[in-house]
């Protein structure tokens, strides 16, 4: 036996143990490479936050973001750097509980460890952990959800206690960004009906699994009702559907005509940027001077026009949503290029980037197509298999995000990314076990 053929041997009898030294040596050769903290206009929202939650000090608090990942800069001490490592972390047990989640789907060791190691090369998921932004952490807790419940369906011991660490997942999650209540709602309606035979017996767990994120959800809501007067779960709502007004901003009512008409005018000056999505935000201050509104209030107003609006441009509106639904199969990359500790490297470690996500990009259009395979398939035999639940939960979750909003969708698919993998990997083996069946009965 050669050299080589024993250290793969040796990677197959320590698939874990491989996984982490080859994600932890990635995640060294990027830092002395990188050596830098990314960091956006969202990263100072969540500072903000915060700072307010070590104080205990919520009053007055315009409620744009939920508590989950400043509550984790919290046990950082504040600081990137410590932020940063956990982060680093969070990417390493990803990995390992994808490789587990390949293993419950009963994919043979060898090829779950090599399609694992393709992940741990991934170099954008590496950079959103030295990002300050939610998507490492999101990615983590999805995946340890889609770990628990893929077990469940897949037969293995569904103790009780599964359920409950679902239902805790799914709530932290919800406290990370509250967009993922869906989430919990798909999930308990896909358990009722795989174990509708036995619901009765079932029940109590499915149930715990929509309650306790709901609990939090309208929990959440009420403190921003108690600071802001408005019962939502964040008070970005109104610019997030005011993004999708973008393309027919100007076509409005009367009584929203003069919020059209700035929303317009920045529109002009972005479309030669090439940044129309964000327009809304460009627009913000001129808003706030013109209509003299706080900014829950002002969120409120460009809801009120949004829905007016759209009301009155339906089939523009239509396509918008198409725009921001194609948007969300795109794939993300964020970083600042011309920041490398190390400059020599910056392109070698482009290129190797989107190499990278031109993979993933194929892949996630092959995951498209096979969207109604899997649905069609499942409704003939009237039995759902794991490629057929992650396709109806990642195309819920992708028209929900296009209804929404417009902007940074793709971020919206980034931490569904490996299921998608993970459905395209189990068609794929459908069709070779059944190709081989059709060559072995010739």
């Amino acid at each position: 036996m050669s050299q080589l053929s024993k250290i793969w041997q040796s990677c197959i009898n320590n698939p874990v143990k491989t996984i982490i030294i080859a994600a932890v040596f990635v995640r060294l050769l990027i830092f002395f490479l990188y050596g830098h903290i990314t960091e956006y206009p969202d990263s100072e929202d969540y500072r903000k936050l915060a700072v307010r939650l070590m104080n205990f000090d919520l009053e007055g608090y315009e409620g744009e973001r939920p508590p989950g990942y400043p509550l984790l800069m919290c046990f950082a001490g504040m600081s990137d750097l410590v932020v940063v490592f956990f982060q680093l972390v969070m990417g390493v047990c990803t990995l390992v509980f994808a490789y587990k989640t390949l293993l419950v789907l009963e994919i043979d060791k060898r090829l779950a460890l090599i399609a694992t190691l393709f992940g741990v090369s991934y170099l954008p998921a590496v950079f959103f952990e030295f990002a300050i932004l939610t998507e490492t952490f999101t990615l983590l807790v999805i995946t340890l959800i889609f770990y628990l419940f893929l077990g469940i369906i897949k037969g293995r011991k569904t103790r009780g206690r599964r359920y409950i660490w679902i239902s805790l997942l799914c709530c932290y999650l919800v406290f990370i960004k509250v967009f993922y209540i869906n989430l919990a709602v798909i999930l308990f309606v896909l358990l009722v009906w795989h174990n509708r035979k036995s619901l009765k017996s079932g029940f109590k767990k499915y149930i715990m699994v929509l309650l306790m994120p709901l609990f939090f959800f309208l929990g959440w809501s009420y403190v921003n009702k108690l600071n802001t007067g408005y019962f939502v779960s964040s008070t970005f709502y109104g610019f997030n559907l005011a993004q999708n007004c973008v393309r027919f901003a100007g076509n409005t009512t009367p009584e929203y005509q003069e919020i059209g008409d700035i929303y317009v005018k920045y529109r002009s000056d972005t479309i030669r940027n090439r940044e129309i999505a964000m327009t809304i935000w460009q627009a913000y201050p001129e808003l706030k001077a013109t209509t003299g509104l706080s900014f829950p209030d002002l969120s409120k107003e460009l809801y009120d026009y949004s829905i007016a609006t759209i009301k009155k441009n339906p089939v523009d509106y239509l396509g918008q949503v198409f725009i921001s639904w194609r948007d969300f199969w795109k794939t993300s990359l964020y970083w600042e290029a011309y920041n490398f500790a190390v400059p020599e490297s910056m392109d070698i470690v482009m290129y190797v980037n989107y190499g990278e996500r031109i993979v993933l990009q194929l892949i996630k259009i092959l995951f498209v197509l096979l969207i109604p395979y899997n649905i069609i398939i499942a409704c003939r035999k009237r039995k759902m298999k794991p490629e057929a639940f992650i396709s109806l939960i990642v195309l819920t979750a992708s028209l929900l995000q296009a209804f929404a909003t417009y902007g940074t969708n793709s971020r919206f698919s980034f931490p569904f990314e490996i299921l998608m993998v993970t459905s395209v990997l189990l068609n794929m083996l459908q069709y070779y076990h059944r190709k081989k069946v059709i060559i072995r009965s010739n």
